[in-house]
């Protein structure tokens, strides 16, 4: 295996014996490299002239053949990458003429050159560059190293491929999303770290199942087509559903580091550098990639698409708002509606309404956590595994009263009533939300359905006391406190005989 260490140590040594040394203008003279070719191979390493002390360069014969190869391998179709891993040994010569001779065509004269160095025992510091460059002669060199279609035909665009799967993978987030929010209800706005990580999977994992189905049928997904690109085996038939998951899986890993924070944008970062430099990526091999063309308007098509995406994620998002029974409801669809919002909001956990409308608790064992707490409070305990609770008074939840015309709902209340004892009184407030929710928020007549209930539960939240009407409801709440302080949590006030809280709210038709 070629050393690069010895090898410099021997050139420095010819210099010091007072062996022949030239300029840049000499080495271009004698050995036909180009100035530009001399400067993109200095960036390898694997030329390495001895600066003057008055800073000029001087090269040595050995530099100027080796100049010859690296011009020679660079016309073969070594990139900058291949060379600077040759300097590094993370490649070999062996293996990247390999490469050269399965993609290029058979009777090719290039295909014999790659196979002349491999004879000779693909030494970099060896081979005779010079006389497969006379054997190339003044034949073009695309004729001379004749591709093969599947590394022919590769589409070496880094930005149209990625805003490509970036369109796919978008209409993949859309459907999960779509199904986590109307078959799973989970509430879109707020899905929290942990639902972010499933949809990354998930997404991915349709990725992985439907893209080879797609590419099998068609030769495109969505977001290709739109960038007119296409992909077959290289005689032009469909690839299979097994080649096409294994392509798909292999980008996963080696282009987007299996979505792993920063080594998938390192991996991203070296798809992008091979592209650049016309390589081929890893999943591509013995595929061929086309391109129908690069007009403008396919970005613009892109563009648009994804806008599109975004407003029907928002779509989705604001859908949810809604009950899912509007218009004239009955005590069956309000309960629906209830339910359907208490879960959304995450209220009333361990309580339902049944049918009837009626609150049915579940399983509650009387406690609620909390994360501020006073520990000389009498209503803190300890519990055994050392977490701390707050234990809620066992209070009866409002009782509704519901109001009728036709079979339809027209009115729905409650009264709340507490006389000396402590109560939370968020318990009636939330059952009040819900309300609003579930049967105010059903109104047909709102015209702007987000507006409407935002200014509804706005109203709710600043003013404890109200009478207001939006669309055909009217939402009405009357609170009376004697005795008791004003807090969320009240406790009667030291030295009263009587403490007594009362709030009346209810949300009616107006006919």
């Amino acid at each position: 295996m070629w050393n690069f260490t010895d090898n410099m140590g021997k050139s420095y040594e010819k210099f010091l014996e007072g062996g022949e040394s030239m300029t840049r203008e000499e080495i271009i003279a004698t050995y036909g490299v180009e100035l530009n070719a001399i400067e993109r191979f200095h960036k390898t390493g694997l030329v390495t002239p001895k600066r003057m002390e008055d800073g000029t360069l001087v090269y040595s014969d050995a530099d100027g053949e080796m100049f010859q190869r690296l011009l020679l391998l660079e016309k073969m179709g070594l990139s900058e990458n291949d060379f600077i891993g040759l300097r590094s040994g993370e490649k070999t010569l062996e293996a990247l003429l390999q490469r050269q001779i399965n993609r290029l065509e058979d009777g090719c004269l290039g295909k014999e050159i790659c196979r002349g160095i491999l004879e000779e025992g693909a030494d970099l510091h060896r081979f005779d560059a010079k006389k497969y460059l006379a054997q190339m002669g003044t034949d073009a060199t695309e004729h001379i190293f004749s591709f093969n279609r599947s590394f022919r035909n590769q589409v070496f665009r880094p930005w149209r491929r990625y805003f490509a799967r970036g369109v796919d993978a978008s209409i993949y987030c859309l459907l999960w999303e779509a199904f986590l929010g109307y078959v799973c209800h989970v509430n879109l706005s707020d899905e929290g770290f942990l639902l972010e990580v499933v949809g990354i999977v998930m997404t991915t994992v349709m990725m992985i199942l439907i893209e080879p189905l797609l590419l099998n049928r068609f030769g495109t997904t969505f977001g290709k087509w739109i960038f007119g690109l296409r992909i077959e085996k290289a005689d032009e038939s469909p690839i299979s559903y097994a080649e096409g998951l294994k392509r798909t899986w292999v980008i996963v890993g080696k282009g987007y580091g299996y979505y792993i924070p920063i080594y998938s944008l390192v991996r991203l970062y070296k798809s992008y550098k091979l592209c650049k430099t016309k390589e081929m990526q890893p999943w591509d091999e013995g595929f061929a990639y086309t391109i129908k063309d690069t007009k403008w308007y396919r970005v613009a098509a892109c563009i648009v698409l994804n806008v599109i995406v975004i407003i029907i994620a928002i779509v989705l998002i604001l859908a949810q708002l809604l009950p899912p029974n509007r218009g004239d409801i009955t005590v069956e669809q309000f309960a629906e509606n209830y339910n359907y919002y208490c879960k959304y909001i995450e209220a009333n956990e361990g309580w339902y309404m049944d049918e009837n409308g009626k609150l049915t608790e579940e399983d509650s064992d009387g406690t609620a956590s909390t994360d501020i707490l006073d520990e000389e409070d009498p209503m803190i305990e300890i519990n055994s595994d050392g977490t701390l609770s707050v234990n809620v008074p066992a209070e009866e939840r409002p009782s509704f009263k519901y109001e009728m015309e036709g079979g339809y709902l027209t009115g729905v209340s409650f009264l709340y009533e507490v006389e000396n004892k402590d109560h939370w009184t968020n318990i009636e407030s939330t059952e009040g939300f819900l309300i609003a929710l579930a049967f105010g928020c059903a109104d047909s007549e709102l015209t702007d359905f987000v507006s409407d209930m935002k200014s509804v539960i706005m109203k709710m939240i600043t003013d404890e006391e109200f009478d207001f009407t939006v669309g055909s409801s009217r939402y009405f709440c009357d609170v009376e406190r004697e005795g008791y302080d004003d807090h969320s949590f009240m406790t009667p006030m030291e030295g009263v005989q009587r403490a007594y809280y009362k709030m009346e709210f209810s949300v009616t038709k107006v006919k």
